[in-house]
């Protein structure tokens, strides 16, 4: 029993540095942050214009084990169960991370809503669901672009949330390609 807790304390570790460890983002073309983001959204040049191919490409194989959003479920109830997202990209982060913050958070939303980028408060006194995606790449998984209805002013260029962990979007998610996990939160 000590073995198998001292392995999962040390997956936690690990999994921690690895979402502290933001590798340097450096961008081509004259691009920097700031000139990106003092772009209006909606014209916001895409990802491919500033990032190097390989490190696209490596940034979304992180996505390799599945990806995973907190939507509260009220958005659900409202917007229904049958295709989840937005047309033009629904927010996700690699599953491992995402573990791996609600570890960190227990059951506290403020912490969870300061490690996502979400405005303080936004959910606060909302139920929050879980939705893991096991094969995100199905579902066109790309680099986010800051163009997208779901960015908002922490929006970062690079595929990366305000505190490190990696952010991705993909198509609107049908039904059965999906799993839905209510989170008991305070």
């Amino acid at each position: 029993m000590q073995r198998f807790t001292f392995l999962l304390i040390s997956i936690f570790c690990f999994l921690s540095q690895l979402q502290a460890q933001r590798p340097e983002i450096r961008f081509m073309c004259g691009y920097d942050q700031e000139a990106i983001l003092s772009t209006t959204k909606g014209t916001r040049p895409a990802p491919r214009a500033y990032l190097d191919t390989l490190y696209i490409r490596r940034h979304l194989d992180a996505f390799s084990d599945g990806a995973a959003y907190l939507v509260p479920k009220d958005v659900l109830d409202r917007f229904g169960r049958d295709r989840l997202g937005r047309n033009d990209g629904q927010f996700v982060m690699a599953k491992p991370e995402m573990d791996a913050l609600l570890k960190k958070a227990g059951s506290d939303m403020t912490v969870i809503e300061s490690e996502l980028g979400i405005p303080s408060g936004a959910w606060k006194g909302r139920s929050i669901v879980r939705i893991d995606v096991a094969n995100p790449r199905e579902l066109r998984l790309r680099m986010p672009s800051g163009n997208e209805g779901g960015a908002n002013e922490l929006w970062l260029p690079g595929g990366f949330l305000p505190n490190g962990y990696r952010e991705a979007v993909c198509d609107p998610i049908e039904k059965g390609r999906y799993a839905e996990t209510l989170l008991e939160l305070k």
